[in-house]
């Protein structure tokens, strides 16, 4: 069953203001304030993630990161904006931080990509997604005897400190934030049905799926209140189109081009106030 979460989490803090143009200030409990605008003229969009960043399943090869980098280069006083993907498939958040495959941490990239478009005076928006990974890899790769809740709380609090120092590092190169609640993938196509299920992840049991879901939960939370600390705005990506195979690709993991529509759709409904 899907969740019931908030599709936008903006609207549960107030945003702290950024150097970079994005302000307001937290004040838990009361309605949230509209934040002030990015600098005048073109963005420089820069997404980090793992393989939804990447838009793997998307046969246009947009993803929800092309389409919102498109949206905002739409708008009148932002064209000539860009988008800088640094999505890797199949990442986890400490893979983002400190690379992996032989290939450097996005985060790194990011920093530096950050840097030289704040350098020639272009404002940043940084997008990041990620979690999906560090939620399979607990399973997959856990004990044959079942994933004890020691393994599930290590995983936490490792996501936890790789995410902070990924929001912390980008403001602090200036960028505008903005993280993305993880889904619950216990919903998704490929992992409700538990046939289809192990002919991926084949060490994931049908009771793991359950303590998929929980744990999914907490990394949403975790997200959420790292984001809240450092002013970050929050994007809720949890939403029914990931139950439905007709906004899925075949594999049921990976949204298809209609499914990373609603995707996109999710994050430019926060980031619209700030355009």
């Amino acid at each position: 069953m899907l969740r019931s979460r908030r599709r936008v989490v903006v609207g549960s803090v107030l945003v702290v203001a950024l150097a970079s143009g994005c302000g307001a200030q937290v004040v838990p409990g009361r309605p949230v304030t509209a934040p002030t605008t990015l600098a005048a003229g073109p963005v420089t969009v820069v997404a980090l993630g793992d393989s939804l960043t990447a838009g793997d399943g998307d046969d246009a090869g947009q993803g929800y990161a092309g389409r919102v980098a498109e949206a905002i280069a739409a708008r009148q006083g932002r064209e000539g904006s860009t988008l800088v993907n640094l999505g890797q498939s199949g990442w986890t958040s400490t893979m983002l931080v400190s690379g992996g495959e032989g290939a450097p941490g996005e985060l790194g990239l990011a920093v530096d990509a950050v840097r030289t478009a704040r350098a020639d005076g272009t404002a940043v928006l940084a997008t990041v997604l990620i979690g999906a990974n560090d939620l399979w890899y607990v399973y997959e790769y856990g004990p044959e005897g079942g994933t004890p809740a020691a393994d599930e709380d290590a995983a936490v609090a490792t996501y936890r400190d790789n995410l902070d120092r990924t929001v912390t590092e980008l403001q602090q190169a200036g960028a505008v934030v903005v993280v993305g609640l993880p889904d619950d993938q216990s919903v998704r196509p490929g992992f409700a049905d538990h046939d289809r299920l192990v002919q991926i992840l084949g060490n994931v049991t049908v009771e793991e799926v359950g303590q998929m879901s929980r744990l999914a939960d907490r990394l949403d939370e975790t997200a959420e209140e790292v984001a809240t600390a450092h002013g970050a705005m929050i994007v809720d990506t949890n939403d029914p189109f990931w139950a439905d195979q007709s906004t899925m690709a075949d594999d049921g993991i990976h949204p298809n081009a209609a499914g990373y529509a609603v995707l996109a759709a999710l994050w430019l409904e926060v980031i619209e106030p700030i355009l």
